[in-house]
């Protein structure tokens, strides 16, 4: 506070009758503020501080006004003094990543025909962030709204989110610009209606009583309308005489030229970035517009951006390059289409003819474990069934849960009780297994029948394998396991005949999967 009264005071000095100059502003004014770093403290307390006229600083916005109005009042001068006087800090980094941008906005607004003076408004949007989100939940460097982006066209799903990609989203910012421009006939009405809407704007004319200027509807604007024009002329004015307010930037970022790898697999940018002996983070900064680190494998014709400088490398070796850097999803466990197959590390209970579905809305304080102990089922069946990857519910949720086409509670499921983990074959139906009668049991199931004595009682362990397995040979899968030496331990029963019966896409298998063989 006592540094901006010092200031003010100064202003007020040099307004009222001295010549404009440089002014340093005397140490003993101007408190130590508490930081780590001291040094830096004080190398900003005695920072050459030049403080300029309103007729000077009011020349120079005349002689920067192109087609955009760059107005000057109190308001502007207000919101100048805050850029290079009280907040230099942020001036500083904006003219770091100027060069990172500029020139890209210039190339787009002379493609529409526009002023090239509206690059500046990305200042105001995001200082320059493409990564940008603001409480609003607006997004990337032109800070759109997810309605306004689907208008055009901007794609935002799981993976991509193109308002963070810098040439889409700066296409679809001059457009919406466009649009504005031709409802208002005026660049600054423009600016407001992307602030606060083009509603806001029209209601604000309605209340001027017909006014058609942003400054004489200016006191029927929205709060944060008021001072957004304002701060647009401002941030023109400090980009543009940084140097004659002695704002530098500690270091000027440039882009790297780049060019684009059409994808259609799944590939890891870091570990890409590795392969290419490139900064971990380099790709995924040269593509913001990725919400993950990641190319899902089921991306198609996807264009990543990497350095020219690494085209070469990829080109020599692009196959084995790309392979290293394959990214694969982890495995979702989901519920098996068929009750006479289980093709998964943990058991299921099944979905078929003896059980129906019915439909749990989830109410607030609700847990999985809540309503698993209701229904009487386990919380993974309850994941299983709604594809659920996490814990988290929603309250008025709908939860699909199996439930026993009787009346009677559906047991826990027993699977491992009608299993050998050596891969023998399931018993007979007719067969008894378990029981008073487990020692009359044939020597190749003792095994079969021991497991069913601890797992569960006897005739709900029978049931459930007559159910699930119907009689059929299963193979528990074991470290090292293929399809192929599967093949051969069973009768030779062809590698195609396994992935049919067991719903398998392609030939990849895991330790713990139990497989139909027979």
């Amino acid at each position: 506070m006592r540094i901006s009264t010092f200031l003010t005071g100064v202003l007020l000095v040099v307004g009222l009758g001295f010549p404009a100059q440089a002014q340093q502003t005397p140490a003993p004014e101007v408190p130590l503020l508490a930081s780590k770093d001291s040094t830096k403290v004080l190398i900003d307390s005695v920072e050459f501080i030049p403080v300029e006229s309103n007729e000077l600083i009011q020349d120079r916005l005349s002689c920067l006004e192109q087609e955009i109005p760059l107005e000057f009042n109190k308001h502007v001068r207000g919101l100048i003094d805050y850029f290079t006087i009280r907040n230099r800090k942020y001036t500083r980094r904006i003219l770091e990543r100027e060069q990172l941008y500029f020139p890209m906005f210039e190339k787009y607004l002379a493609k529409h025909n526009m002023p090239d003076e509206l690059k500046y408004l990305a200042v105001v949007e995001s200082a320059l962030l493409p990564k940008a989100v603001s409480s609003a939940k607006a997004v990337g460097l032109w800070q759109f709204m997810s309605p306004t982006a689907n208008d055009f066209r901007l794609v935002q799903n799981t993976y991509l989110d193109e308002r963070m990609d810098p040439e889409k989203s700066t296409e679809a910012a001059c457009k919406f610009l466009k649009q504005l421009h031709r409802m208002f006939g005026s660049w600054e009405m423009a600016l407001a209606a992307y602030n606060c809407g083009p509603g806001n704007v029209k209601r604000a004319i309605t209340r001027s009583g017909g006014k058609k200027t942003f400054w004489e509807i200016y006191p029927y604007l929205p709060k944060e309308t008021r001072s957004y024009v304002p701060s647009f002329t401002a941030i023109v004015y400090a980009m543009n005489h940084a140097p004659d307010h002695n704002i530098k930037p500690d270091s000027i970022r440039k882009p790297i030229a780049v060019d684009t790898l059409m994808l259609s697999q799944g590939v890891d940018l870091k570990l890409l970035a590795k392969q290419l002996n490139l900064p971990a983070n380099q790709l995924v900064e040269l593509n913001p517009a990725l919400r993950k680190p990641f190319l899902p494998e089921t991306v198609k014709n996807f264009p990543l951006r990497i350095p020219v400088a690494s085209k070469p490398v990829l080109d020599m070796n692009r196959m084995a390059i790309l392979d290293s850097a394959r990214y694969r999803a982890p495995v979702q466990l989901l519920l098996p289409a068929s009750s006479t197959m289980v093709a998964k590390a943990e058991p299921i209970a099944p979905t078929d003819s003896s059980t129906k579905k019915t439909y749990y809305t989830v109410r607030r304080g609700d847990t999985l474990d809540k309503i698993a102990k209701a229904n009487n089922v386990t919380i993974t069946e309850l994941k299983a069934w709604n594809k659920l990857k996490g814990s988290t519910l929603l309250a008025s949720q709908k939860l699909v849960i199996g439930q026993p086409a009787t009346l009677t509670p559906s047991p826990e499921p027993k699977s491992e009780a009608a299993l050998l983990a050596s891969a023998e074959t399931a018993v007979e139906k007719e067969t008894k297994v378990a029981g008073p009668n487990a020692e009359s049991t044939p020597k190749e199931n003792a095994a079969t029948a021991l497991v069913a004595q601890k797992k569960a009682p006897a005739k709900t362990s029978e049931a459930a394998s007559k159910e699930i397995f119907k009689g059929g040979t299963v193979h528990h899968v074991q470290p090292g396991d293929t399809l192929w030496n599967i093949s051969k331990r069973y009768n030779n029963v062809s590698i195609d005949q396994l992935k049919k019966a067991n719903n398998l896409k392609d030939n990849e298998i895991k330790p713990g999967m139990k497989l139909i063989v027979g």
